[in-house]
């Protein structure tokens, strides 16, 4: 096992419990592209922003506490593979907030405003 594949399965593991089932995770040059089934996203027709929460909190719980960010980009499926949406986190969102230039709350903010719908 790579450590591309050992920090999937790492991200799978913690999210499963939360009915978030994680499809891919892939290493860019700049980041990370995720895909994922929701079982929420399909009984509620809409991406839970709560869900988008534990994917990042569960990036950013990865790596060390210096860790500047990465983007991560995330499209969310239903079981049947019908996309229910998008979103997005910018690398220097995650480094503003890990340095108290932006508080939780607008961190939440600005990447629940980038959450696209089919």
């Amino acid at each position: 096992m790579n450590e591309t594949d050992d920090f999937e399965f790492r991200v799978e593991s913690r999210l499963t419990s939360h009915g978030v089932y994680v499809d891919e995770v892939t290493e860019t040059a700049d980041g990370y592209e995720v895909s994922y089934e929701s079982i929420a996203a399909e009984s509620e027709s809409v991406v839970p922003h709560r869900e988008v929460g534990r994917v990042i909190n569960v990036f950013r719980d990865l790596h060390e506490d210096d860790w500047t960010g990465a983007d991560i980009d995330a499209l969310v499926t239903d079981f049947e593979g019908n996309k229910k949406g998008h979103w997005y986190v910018e690398a220097e969102w995650i480094d503003e907030l890990h340095n108290g230039k932006l508080t939780e709350i607008e961190f939440s903010e600005r990447v629940v405003d980038t959450i696209t719908t089919p």
